[in-house]
This record gives structure tokens, sequence and C-alpha cells, in this order.
């Protein structure tokens, strides 16, 4: 089995893959003060919970768009295995053929999406990630990744219009009945979930007019399935395991290399 952990702002997401299934799938808290060996206990116990013996691992590969916890949770997952984890970056070989201004500012997160997505799906492909941001990449007919969009996640978008609005409070990012409310916390929860759908419809018709074709949509990540379902486009795929599955794949195409 090969282990899977993609850091993100908000999340670290871990998972047991084999074979390109996922077996396991695991999150926990992206805590910026905690110590290599925090984190070392905490998978350990989470991924002990769930059967996993770390004994037996094949390999580990690290995502992370959070550089002050890479080599934290680098040095985490190898006292937690024994391994030396790939962490994808420079000198990893994604097979993505990037056509942007400056390749290294692509995340590692879009980087792993786009390869699962190039994998599963027809081209063009746009890959939707929702998590703290709602990072959004597009891949063309000729399987050049060309660029995308990032725009504030529900969580940012939230605490954003609290901190600012003096009559405004924390409300829990759950779709209303309707999109016109008749209070304060429904109205909030409408523009919030509503909003993000409406902006979601809005920016993937852009892009397909800009492609000059109509592309297939996989959204990913922790709030794909509160805003997704709302858009009014129907036929956005919801993969859960669209970047554990790419992190596999890349590990694939490393070790086929070594």
């Amino acid at each position: 089995m090969l282990l899977t952990v993609d850091l993100s702002n908000s999340h670290i997401t871990l998972a047991g893959v084999e074979n390109g299934n996922i077996l396991v799938s695991l999150q926990l808290a992206t805590v910026k003060t905690r110590t290599a060996d925090e984190y070392a206990a905490l998978m350990g116990l989470l991924l002990e919970h769930s059967g996993v013996d770390c004994g037996t691992l094949e390999g580990c590969i690290l995502s992370s768009v959070v550089p002050e916890l890479t080599l934290i949770l680098r040095q985490g997952l190898e006292t937690l295995t024994g391994i030396a984890p790939m962490v994808v970056g420079p000198g990893v070989k994604t097979g993505l053929n990037i056509r942007l201004d400056d390749p290294s500012e692509l995340g590692s997160d879009f980087v792993a999406a786009a390869v699962a997505a190039q994998d599963r799906y027809p081209l063009p492909v746009i890959t939707v990630d929702m998590d703290t941001a709602i990072g959004i990449g597009v891949t063309d007919a000729g399987g050049r990744y060309i660029g995308g969009v990032i725009a504030p996640g529900i969580m940012v978008s939230t605490a954003a219009l609290t901190s600012r609005a003096s009559l405004l409070h924390n409300v829990i990012p759950q779709a209303p009945s309707h999109i016109i409310c008749k209070n304060t916390d429904e109205s909030m929860r409408s523009g919030i979930i509503y909003g993000a759908a409406a902006m979601l419809d809005g920016l993937l018709a852009g892009m397909e007019e800009e492609l000059g074709q109509t592309a297939a949509v996989v959204s990913t990540g922790v709030w794909a399935e509160a805003v997704v379902p709302h858009c009014r486009r129907k036929d956005i795929h919801i993969d859960r395991d669209l970047i554990p599955r790419g992190l596999w794949l890349i590990w694939k195409k490393n070790q086929k290399r070594q």
C-alpha cells in the first residue's frame, strides 16, 4: 500500500492507495504549531485505528501548499513509517505539459488533480478543488495544462464577511431551502453556498468560451458536495479521491524512472 499525504491550509488528507484504489481516507486539521513528533503520533493513531500497518507500506508521497509545514510533516512521516517520503516538486516527474508563465508556481495540489483528471476523464478537462481556496485548473484538448483560477473558498468568504460586518456572525455553511431568505442566518448561508455555485457556473461557462468547446468538469475537496449540487450545470463529477489518485500516479511514474 502507498500512503499519500495532501497538506492544505485547512486539512491534511491521508490516503492508503493500492493499485489505484483508495482503501483508506482520513483527515486531520492543519495546525502550524504542531511538531514533527506530534504529527507522527496523530497520523499513527489515525492509521492504526483504520487498520493500516505503517511497517508494511511500500512508499509515501507528500503534496504540500504550506511551505512552513512541509519539512515538519516530512520528518513526521519519516518517523512514523521509516520511509523518506517523495515530495511533489522540482525534480519529480509528473507527466504534465505545463504551459504557464512560470511552471514552478503551480501548486502540487493543482498538479495532482490535473494528473488524475487526465488519466480518468476526457479532454479538455477542468478540475475544481474546493478547499481553503477554490482552485480551478484547465487542461486543453491537446493535453496541455494552460492555466486556471484561484478564488476564495467557502470558509475564507465566511470569515471575511463576518469580520468586516459588525451585525453578522458566523454561520454553518449549509444551503437553505430557498435562495431568497427571510432571516439573517439563512440569507448569509444562501449567499455563501448559492453564491459559490453561481460563481462556479459563471467561471466554467467563461472558460469553455475561451477554449472554444465544452469540457469535462471534475470537482474535489471538502466543500465540493456542499456546493456542486446547487450549480445549474449538472454534469460536474464529484471525485473525492482525485488528489490521492493523482499522487499515486505521480509516485508510479517516478518508480518507473528509477
